[in-house]
């Protein structure tokens, strides 16, 4: 333990993740499980503390300094926290470039806890992405020749998770395969000792079971990273063991008042949804190309919220363009340039529905969007809701302003999750925690 560090403030796992909507999933998950989980924004110093605390940085995609210093810094705060356990959460597509920033941040907290070893667990199986021979599927198609080869921010063009890695990492980076891994976690900790020049372990993962089998194998490591499906497999064992009593009930206000959508993804998911939503609700579009021109877009979708308010409609105002436009405005103005333009449109529109209008139920899709909507709004914690399924994660926010957020990835969710977002959130949660079976059948 960490010297100042009582037992009673010690937290038995701490995570740091590289993005909001990731940060929330996981945060799902261990309340779902019953572990009384914490969640803040950014780097800083949260408001409170559970036994499990999430933070949630906007570091996927910053440059590798700037990513390893807030990680950093999240780290420090784990620590003085006497933290049992670190968890690094990023995407189940292991979204990076060869620079970073998963190796990177990663190396950096290994260095921090005087660690040597890591495995790295992006598999989401309850969504068939899986790893086999290190290489990620989505269903049969490789990660490669999937729609994230196209990310307009971390295109993912080679499938073999080990290479990727290894490109981004000053330490030896391998691969457990699945056949040390279908033998279950005493297996795989012996496979760690007999390949102790190793440091970063690729994970091959093809069901449920071999994600809690991982979870089993790194329960009592310094450092496990990945995906958060795998860490929803380590309460059970915390519970088994006495680091934590009983599993706590779950509960979450609802929250009613307007409601609308904000859409940043790209993503061929999103589209869909939205494309469902707009058969029975209005939908702003907004070319970005606009705001180049000079066009107050900010206002114009301001006066179409105003109208769909005082009508008593919910509504969605998106950013989303096909991919041939997005390639020739990346060409024309920079990708990092058209994403920042994305998220600050959207992050004045989101001060504007929510302070001016009076907006209390909002769903983003899109995890940097989300994050750059949240931060714009001042909100810096989050009371987070059970996990449903992949994409749909409530939360609440006291402060500044009292309402409910459903904040997804891109690429997730359902096709009518924007309306049953909204209606849900009306509703406050309490019920008993998932025990038996994982992940729970919606």
């Amino acid at each position: 333990m960490t010297p100042g560090t009582s037992s009673r403030n010690k937290l038995v796992f701490g995570a740091i993740a590289d993005d909001l909507t990731g940060g929330i999933e996981l945060a799902s998950m261990l309340i779902a499980r019953g572990v009384p989980t914490s969640l803040s924004i950014g780097s800083g110093e949260p408001a409170r503390y559970g036994a499990a605390h999430v933070f949630a940085l906007k570091s996927r995609v910053a440059p590798v300094a700037e990513a390893v210093g807030s990680t950093s810094e999240a780290l420090e705060r784990l620590v003085g926290r006497g933290a049992r356990q670190v968890f690094l959460k990023y995407c189940a597509t292991f979204d990076s470039t060869p620079e970073g920033n998963i190796g990177p941040c990663a190396e950096a907290i290994l260095d921090r806890l005087g660690a040597r070893q890591a495995l790295f667990v992006p598999a989401l199986c309850e969504t068939r992405r899986t790893v086999y021979q290190g290489h990620m599927f989505g269903a049969a198609q490789l990660l490669a020749e999937s729609p994230k080869r196209l990310d307009p921010l971390t295109p993912m063009t080679d499938s073999n998770l080990v290479r990727v890695l290894q490109a981004q990492s000053r330490r030896p980076a391998g691969l457990i395969d699945y056949t040390v891994v279908d033998r279950g976690p005493e297996a795989v900790r012996s496979y760690l000792e007999t390949a102790a020049e190793t440091a970063f372990f690729l994970c091959d993962t093809l069901y449920e079971r071999h994600l809690a089998t991982l979870a089993a194998a790194a329960v009592d490591a310094p450092l496990l990273t990945g995906n958060s499906s795998v860490a929803a497999h380590l309460p059970p064992l915390w519970f088994e063991s006495g680091l934590l009593p009983s599993p706590a009930r779950v509960h979450l206000d609802g929250v009613d008042g307007p409601g609308a959508v904000l859409v940043g993804s790209l993503a061929d998911q999103t589209a869909a949804q939205l494309d469902r939503f707009a058969r029975s609700h209005s939908v702003f579009s907004i070319d970005v190309e606009q705001a180049y021109a000079g066009h107050d877009i900010v206002s114009e979708a301001t006066q179409f919220a105003e109208k769909a308010i005082a009508e008593g409609h919910h509504f969605a105002i998106s950013t989303a363009l096909p991919q041939a436009r997005v390639d020739e405005l990346q060409a024309r103005h920079g990708r990092l340039e058209i994403a920042s333009k994305v998220e600050a449109i959207l992050s004045d529109i989101a001060r504007a529905i929510v302070v001016d209008l009076g907006v209390r139920r909002l769903v983003v899709a899109g995890g940097e969007t989300s994050g750059s909507v949240v931060r714009a709004l001042g909100i810096t914690d989050l009371d987070v809701g059970p996990y449903r399924e992949p994409g749909f994660s409530r939360s609440v926010a006291a402060r500044p302003y009292p309402m409910a957020l459903m904040l997804k990835s891109g690429k997730l969710g359902g096709p009518d999750i924007f309306a049953s977002a909204l209606d849900d959130m009306r509703r406050p949660i309490s019920e008993a925690p998932c025990l038996d079976q994982w992940p729970p059948k919606g």
